[in-house]
């Protein structure tokens, strides 16, 4: 692939290639259900994540605001509120590593693929000034002698897809982070087994998965990471640490941590395994009739794997619902439209609106089994993209009340680009609205009843629920929990 060309195809041997006569065509969306074809685009189909995007305008592309949303001065983003700054010791926050790591949140938007790059409207010009450059640093930077032209092709479209400003959304994966970050949505996982916090400066552990390598060694819920195999973490990408975590299985990595109470950072050396993660916990809450039921993210399979735990909850006598979708990263579009059926008979989960301004709404999948319990959805900022098109979905319908903060605001769709030599290219290209025609983009879902999480607040995990009583969870402190539950009569 040579830098400026204005469109790249795969070799003619490709089998995902379109015959031609569609090549010219819109190329058709990937899709969960079969992730090395091509099909016709489908209501909801597609993968979605979670970040902040720009405005829509009738124009494309979209034009900035008269502020940089992505760098406020204060208090920066995504907006910290009250509870932002807490480490939560028991559920998936905006960023989902489980340790393979490439991180699927804050990354995403529903995606499209599209087979190679399109063709620019006009030639980019001053290629003999990149040229300059390139010579300019082959000659004479220090370290030349270890930099590879791949290196520095791969840095140049990164830094090219960075200058949109859609930092941390449209982006640009090598092939082997796209592979990885296939693999994660899949709910398969080579890694460590922790989930980042990364709402701060310094990345920290908001989850430990039980029976997981980084739990049989000693790494705990609330430890900030400061290095990973010596590198400093402050100020890196979430790329890069994702890059740094992953790794294959029976490969060591070593995290130097500072564990909650102490100053003195400690080093951890870790082997990375194979392991799956659940999309869904689940639990009935002790002293009431109400299932607890945490979406943790909309991987492969969360939908069919709500359906099992609604099905379950109602077997033994469950009266309402708590759908906890608190730091819920996002995932696959079609899964939401699933998951937002199982509690809705028919309507709108969501409007997708083109760069044209065209808007085509996205319907409730009639053919999945549904409940008509009483419900209440939990969220935070750290509720991003599928999560929030369900929330918004159930909001809109009146179908349930929303407790907790606003969400972090995604509300993009983004189309995949696959280059030449597998790397890849995520472009934001398009909006989503809630079923009412709300846009949720950098302004996130507001809830019904807004309330804060203390710092001092122990969220239990659903599937923990049947080792507490009633008490400890009244003693938790997870306040958007019992306003549900009062909610619900319990």
């Amino acid at each position: 692939m040579s830098i400026g060309d204005d469109e790249q195809r795969p070799d003619a041997s490709d089998a995902s290639k379109p015959d031609d006569s569609t090549a010219a065509q819109e190329p058709a969306p990937y899709t969960a259900t079969d992730p090395t074809g091509w099909q016709q685009p489908q209501a909801g189909q597609g993968l979605v994540d979670s970040a902040p995007a720009w405005p829509p305008t009738p124009a494309w592309p979209p034009q900035m605001p008269p502020f940089d949303w992505h760098h406020p001065p204060t208090p920066g983003w995504p907006p910290q509120t009250p509870d932002s700054g807490r480490r939560r010791s028991s559920r998936l926050p905006q960023l989902l590593v489980i340790v393979s790591a490439v991180l699927i949140a804050f990354s995403g938007g529903m995606v499209a693929d599209r087979l190679a790059f399109g063709q620019t409207q006009q030639p980019l010009s001053d290629f003999a000034l990149y040229e300059q450059a390139l010579q300019i640093i082959r000659s004479n930077y220090v370290g030349s002698s270890s930099v590879t032209d791949q290196q520095l092709l791969y840095g140049s479209i990164a830094g090219m897809v960075d200058s949109l400003g859609d930092t941390g959304h449209s982006r640009f994966l090598t092939p082997q982070q796209y592979q990885q970050e296939q693999t994660d949505l899949s709910g398969q996982f080579v890694g460590i087994g922790v989930v980042l916090d990364v709402s701060g400066p310094t990345p920290g552990v908001d989850r430990v998965v039980a029976g997981s390598p980084a739990q049989q060694v000693g790494v705990k819920s609330g430890d900030a990471i400061t290095a990973i195999d010596g590198k400093p973490t402050v100020g890196l990408s979430v790329t890069d640490l994702g890059t740094l975590i992953r790794g294959a299985a029976g490969t060591k990595v070593t995290l130097s941590v500072i564990h909650a109470g102490t100053t003195v950072p400690v080093d951890i050396a870790i082997v990375r395994q194979k392991f799956t993660v659940p999309s869904v916990d689940w639990g009935m809450i002790p002293g009431t009739h109400v299932a607890d039921i945490a979406l943790l993210q909309f991987s492969t399979g969360a939908s069919d794997q709500l359906q099992a735990a609604l099905t379950q909850a109602e077997l033994q006598g469950a009266t309402g619902v708590v759908l906890d979708l608190r730091g819920d990263p996002g995932g696959y579009a079609d899964q939401a439209i699933g998951v937002a059926s199982h509690f809705l008979r028919s309507g709108v989960v969501y409007i997708q609106q083109d760069a044209s301004g065209a808007k085509a709404n996205q319907n409730v999948d009639k053919s999945e089994k549904h409940t008509d319990l009483p419900l209440v959805v939990l969220v935070d900022h750290n509720t991003a993209s599928a999560a929030e098109i369900v929330a918004g979905a159930l909001q809109d319908s009146g179908r349930a009340k929303i407790v907790g903060v606003t969400t972090f605001g995604t509300g993009t769709v983004l189309s995949r680009y696959m280059l030449s030599d597998g790397s890849a290219m995520y472009l934001g290209t398009a909006y989503w609205l809630t079923p009412s025609g709300h846009m949720i983009f950098g302004v996130g879902i507001v809830p019904d009843q807004s309330i804060t999480l203390p710092a001092t607040a122990q969220l239990i995990d659903p599937a923990d629920m049947g080792k507490v009583t009633a008490a400890q969870v009244r003693a938790s402190g997870d306040a958007q929990l019992l306003a549900a539950l009062a909610d619900l009569g319990q």
